[in-house]
């Protein structure tokens, strides 16, 4: 008798999440019903413009950042419902309780100064992880790799940092006006702004990473494993300390003395350095994963997916760049149709590990129905590329492209350091990342430098944004 089909109804994880969420979600929405019947101005200005906010996010995070596998929208919505009511709730009731205790044992100046940097981390980086943790047991066939434990534990971030900002934001309108719709967008622009990416979602999506290596990376130790969850934990509470600590606001006050600094200069150097370990950690996460799955499909299709694609294939910046030579050198036309084996092949690699109605995609009866189109799929694009545009370019992402490229990628580096202490530097910064991507530059300076310009011209945005809403 062969075996039912798999359901996320029959683990106990489902019946958790849902019973614990229900309850949450109520709260939450009365909550936010409440605060908007006290400020129905405020309540119509910032909702619509917290959603769209989120929108963005999980647009981003399902994309680009996550462009190999395929997640429920089921498991998706569990994981932004948690994040939005459970993970809110129990932060605000620890983080109170653990308030009161660390003024009663230390005292109230301290508690006020340094709470929310000792408190909220561990309060609210618990509900959330644990909702990582609900989420991954109840999606187990759909979790493959550690990238997604860091996904869902971005998308239960999102769901926290959207009810958290909503109810700042809503409680601003009443502090010197009623219903001052003005002082609700102001409040809400900025905590979208600052940290900006730097926030609720790094820190859970660096525990979430944590969590989905300690328990799928059985290759390795025990020891290993939970070493790799201690630190991705104490990662993502190092951050929102250093996010809520009296250090970033005091590097504001001193860099904001400096004649012509950024006003968000020392905070953004602050919670940005405390948070690039991680962002590197989580990126070389994704492409390893990708990789792998690439790898797999290509061993399960070698037609349809070739072994010097995988690594093209498993990267945003390497696909484009594929996609932009082949533009350059046979046209538009066949540029669209890279562009369709590329999808191809990537929904290839989707469904080959992604179950089918309950069971696995591959079997000794044949791949799944999915599997086998998007294999005939890719196979065709293939067909109907030229033979010379279906071939790998014959150098890799990561070769330099002569002295001219390493003097952009040098100069663009300086003008970017400078730029996120002077505002108007940064469009110089900017700029020299646009010349360094016009060369085509590869190498890891040129990519460093990418990066530091586009922090540059984020800190100039940033500042721009705080001086037009409270200067």
């Amino acid at each position: 008798m062969a075996n039912p089909p798999w359901s996320p109804a029959r683990t106990p994880a489902f019946w958790i999440l849902g019973g614990i969420g229900a309850l949450s979600t109520l709260g939450v929405i009365g909550l936010t019903v409440f605060l908007a019947v006290s400020a129905p101005r405020a309540a119509a200005v910032s909702l619509p413009l917290a959603v769209v906010f989120a929108a963005f996010w999980l647009a981003a995070l399902l994309g680009p950042v996550d462009p190999v596998e395929r997640r429920p929208v089921w498991l998706v919505a569990a994981a932004l419902a948690w994040g939005a009511s459970v993970a809110v709730a129990v932060g605000a009731a620890g983080g109170y309780v653990t308030d009161l205790l660390l003024a009663k044992a230390i005292g109230p100046s301290f508690a006020a100064q340094w709470g929310p940097a000792i408190v909220a981390p561990y309060a609210e980086e618990i509900g959330k992880g644990a909702g990582v943790v609900l989420v991954l047991l109840m999606g187990r066939p759909y979790v493959i790799t550690v990238w997604s434990g860091a996904l869902y534990g971005a998308v239960v971030g999102v769901g926290f940092a959207l009810a958290e900002d909503v109810s700042y934001a809503l409680t601003a309108a009443d502090d010197v006006l009623p219903d001052d719709a003005g002082a609700a967008v102001s409040t809400l622009l900025l905590r979208m702004a600052v940290p900006g990416l730097v926030g609720h979602p790094l820190f859970t999506a660096t525990a979430g990473a944590g969590i989905a290596y300690a328990w799928l990376r059985r290759d390795r130790s025990r020891r290993h494993r939970l070493g790799v969850l201690a630190a991705a934990a104490s990662g993502a509470a190092l951050m929102h300390a250093v996010v809520n600590s009296p250090v970033a606001a005091g590097a504001t006050e001193l860099l904001a003395t400096v004649p012509g600094s950024s006003a968000m200069a020392g905070y953004l150097l602050v919670v940005t350095g405390a948070a690039v370990p991680a962002l590197r950690w989580l990126q070389r996460t994704r492409r390893a994963d990708a990789r792998a799955l690439l790898a797999g499909a290509a061993a399960l299709a070698p037609a349809a997916i070739r072994p010097e694609e995988v690594p093209i294939l498993a990267g945003v910046r390497t696909r484009l760049a594929s996609w932009w030579r082949i533009r350059r050198e046979h046209g538009a036309e066949t540029a669209r149709g890279a562009a369709r084996l590329s999808r191809a092949q990537l929904r290839l690699a989707a469904a080959s590990v992604r179950p089918y109605r309950g069971y696995a995609p591959t079997g000794p009866y044949g791949p799944a129905p999915t599997v086998q189109w998007w294999l005939d799929e890719a196979v065709a694009a293939r067909r109907a590329l030229p033979q010379a545009a279906a071939a790998p370019p014959e150098t890799g992402p990561d070769v330099a492209s002569g002295r001219a490229t390493t003097a952009v990628a040098v100069t663009t580096l300086a003008a970017a350091v400078a730029g996120l202490l002077c505002s108007p530097v940064a469009a110089v910064a900017l700029a020299g990342a646009v010349a360094l991507r016009w060369r085509r530059g590869r190498g890891r300076l040129a990519t460093t430098a990418v990066a530091a310009a586009v922090a540059g011209a984020y800190c100039a945005l940033a500042t721009v944004l705080v001086n037009a809403l409270f200067g």
